[in-house]
């Protein structure tokens, strides 16, 4: 009688990997550590260091660029002025890509058309949707203080007034990404199955309650992934403000990813004082998406 030999339990889980499969994974983790692990280490690395005029490092300073920078007041400033526009941005990109897909995402004629419209900023690079929004928003022939001329409107203000200029960037950049919000908003609406609706229908709900009680809480996942990709997104935005206001005017939309870029390349090379704000940043990124995951997605039903 032949006795057949049983796998012993876990024996599969232990063997060693195959060498090729280690070989295939080479070259996906060099470019993880090259553009990714390495560039992290040197920002670490220069937040440390000094710099002369020029931008070459001077030797270790230890912490001496952080306290610099807690010890200036225009760093919370521009942090403050950072988490504004990051909440205005993300509010903003809720507010109306759900008012567009709630509409859109209904099974009428011309839907599909109207859909195509509202993809466009998806195909219109910033820069160029950057310039044509300054071009509209100028004091002296800018289209929109036209027509609030007409309805009796003295003008707005859009680029020199520093309020009003942080509102002018957060349509713009709302604009840029209000596409690809939209577009995954009526993703997620199209999987609500209709006989939800059409029972709380039958029951007497109004159009704000199937809203409040059924449409929102069913597209929570959709909600919080735009929540958190969005919230990142505004807070390293850079080429809307840099296009649309330079910063200005009065420093009213200089943003923390631009006081980086005015640090390392505005003409003193403060690589150091750079690379310490990129730290907090990525610090601050960090600390915003754990808050997100740790308080929002209790609300999230899956």
């Amino acid at each position: 009688m032949s006795v057949t030999e049983r796998r012993k339990p876990g024996r599969l889980f232990k063997s060693k990997p195959p060498l090729w499969t280690v070989l295939a994974l080479i070259p996906g983790l060099a470019v993880v550590i090259v553009f990714c692990y390495y560039p992290l280490a040197r920002t670490v690395l220069l937040s440390v260091q000094g710099s002369d005029l020029f931008g070459r490092p001077t030797g270790l300073i230890g912490l001496e660029n952080y306290r610099e920078m807690f010890a200036d007041s225009d760093f919370w400033a521009t942090l403050l002025r950072t988490l504004i526009f990051t909440l205005g941005s993300v509010v903003g990109k809720i507010a109306v890509g759900l008012a567009l897909a709630i509409p859109l995402a209904q099974r009428v004629r011309g839907t599909v058309f109207a859909r195509s419209i509202v993809l466009i900023p998806m195909a219109v690079s910033v820069a160029v949707a950057g310039l044509a929004f300054r071009a509209l928003m100028t004091p002296q022939y800018g289209l929109l203080d036209q027509v609030l001329a007409v309805f009796g409107a003295g003008p707005a203000g859009w680029l020199t007034d520093s309020k009003m200029a942080m509102v002018s960037v957060i349509l713009v950049d709302v604009w840029t990404a209000i596409g690809f919000v939209t577009l995954l908003l009526i993703t997620a609406l199209d999987s609500i199955d209709e006989s939800v609706n059409e029972a709380a229908s039958l029951d007497g709900a109004t159009a704000l309650r199937k809203l409040r009680n059924i449409t929102i809480p069913l597209i929570t996942p959709t909600l919080f992934f735009v929540v958190v990709t969005q919230s990142i997104q505004a807070m390293r935005e850079f080429a809307v403000i840099n296009v649309v206001t330079g910063g200005g005017p009065a420093r009213g939309t200089h943003t923390l990813v631009f006081d980086i870029y005015t640090k390392a390349f505005g003409g003193s090379a403060d690589y150091g004082g750079a690379s310490a704000r990129g730290i907090i940043l990525l610090l601050i990124i960090g600390l915003l998406s754990a808050v997100q995951f740790g308080v929002l997605e209790k609300k999230v039903n899956y």
